[in-house]
């Protein structure tokens, strides 16, 4: 597929189908990163929330031994596999 720049001028009916899908791809995704910065400009960053690996560590102590030797030791190279069945 060959990506075309919309030239504002142009119909839209005369795309072709690659570049009404490029347009429209474009278009998305512009969308998306203007309202992804919106919202984390929207956000402020709360210092008071404990960051990602602590809640896990946290969480991970609270699970008994017996449950954790159940765990494969390849979990974390064949999780798809685990999850999956693939």
């Amino acid at each position: 597929m060959i990506n075309t720049p919309f030239e504002p001028n142009r119909s839209v009916a005369s795309l072709t189908l690659g570049e009404l899908e490029n347009f429209i791809k474009e278009t998305i995704s512009k969308h998306n990163q203007e309202t992804l910065t919106t919202s984390e400009e929207a956000q402020p960053f709360d210092e008071t929330v404990p960051p990602f690996w602590q809640i896990v560590t946290e969480n991970a102590d609270k699970i008994p031994d017996e449950l954790w030797d159940t765990v494969p030791e390849d979990a974390s190279e064949k999780l798809d596999d685990y999850l999956y069945n693939q």
